[in-house]
């Protein structure tokens, strides 16, 4: 019998993009620091004309920023980027829970019982990485829901920068995590539209107002 041989199927710069968003998510490339095309194409064993295309990809995704006469960096976190990533990400998200609690069927609610549940168990083993994937995770679950498929390629555009910010800010205790994600998730669950949209977009506007002000404080 001949040997099954696993192909990645994704394109170099494609995996170049993944290296680089992946070291960023894990702090191993840390908001503000100075990166290079050379640097990154011999730590990832690619070319620098791939590793040139990826980070063009990720500057689009607001990961990284190409700057004049400095060159690359990753993004730094501002109270403004706060701002706005967070005011689209309400308009998003109180969308996608309006049009999940319409649409939602059997699988679906195993789908977002199964995503709350990993919630509860990151917050249990007060691991903050695993709480923000967790977290960012069930409000994925929750666009993936709506099914709104153009929706869905906005959100995922912002969600990568806002995992950064969670991350990087998040150093408190999650006492309140998970009773505000059960409410919205029950409202979801119940069919109540109004609410699961007027929950989600609350739950987005207190989570941005805290940042913005932590971010603030840093600055001052």
């Amino acid at each position: 019998m001949s040997k099954v041989i696993s192909i990645d199927k994704r394109s170099f710069d494609q995996q170049a993009a993944d290296w680089i968003r992946s070291a960023v998510m894990s702090g191993d490339l840390t908001p503000g620091a100075r990166v290079t095309e050379v640097g990154l194409a011999e730590q990832i064993g690619l070319s620098r004309s791939t590793v040139r295309t990826a980070m063009q990809r990720l500057a689009g995704e607001g990961l990284l920023v190409q700057k004049a006469y400095s060159g690359w960096e990753v993004a730094s976190l501002t109270p403004e980027d706060a701002w706005e990533l967070y005011t689209l990400r309400c308009g998003f998200e109180s969308l996608a829970s309006k049009l999940a609690a319409e649409r939602m069927d059997e699988a679906g609610r195993k789908t977002l019982l199964a995503a709350l549940d990993e919630l509860k168990q990151a917050v249990e083993a007060k691991d903050r990485r695993r709480v923000a994937a967790a977290d960012l995770g069930l409000h994925r679950t929750i666009v993936s829901l709506s099914k709104h498929r153009r929706l869905a390629m906005m959100h995922s555009q912002i969600i990568d920068p806002i995992q950064l910010y969670v991350l990087s800010t998040n150093r408190e205790a999650f006492d309140n995590l998970v009773p505000s994600h059960e409410q919205l998730v029950e409202a979801i669950l119940r069919g109540d539209a109004a609410d699961a949209q007027r929950l989600a977009c609350e739950h987005v506007t207190d989570s941005c107002e805290q940042l913005v002000n932590r971010l603030k404080q840093t600055l001052d």
